[in-house]
């Protein structure tokens, strides 16, 4: 269960900064897009929303990796953490692919 749940916040992870890539990267005529949670876009007024989505990958990346190793946090802990985090990042991927279906933007969009 622990090996899917980080494999699931992994997928949910990428998922969320390719939306949130797709949804902040150019301005859309029309219409103010803004991130909603206030640490990300402080991150990404700070060092640009491609920068800040590498920095949140690597964050996501090194603490996954942490917490994975880690024999300080017990079991239950870890899953318990891990199914919060998928809970909470794949709220955030439907809301931005919401975001993306009223703006008519494509996944695939480069």
């Amino acid at each position: 269960m622990l090996r899917f749940l980080v494999l699931l916040t992994l997928a949910l992870s990428a998922a969320d900064h390719w939306t949130t890539w797709l949804c902040l990267r150019n301005p859309i005529e029309g219409w103010e897009v803004q991130e909603l949670n206030p640490i990300s876009e402080w991150l990404f007024q700070s060092i640009g929303v491609g920068g800040g989505l590498l920095l949140d990958s690597t964050v996501t990346l090194a603490g996954l990796a942490f917490l994975v190793a880690t024999p300080r946090v017990p079991r239950a802990a870890k899953l318990g953490f891990l199914a919060t985090v998928v809970l909470a990042t794949g709220y955030a991927v439907a809301n931005n692919l919401g975001v993306m279906s009223k703006l008519e933007l494509p996944l695939a969009a480069l």
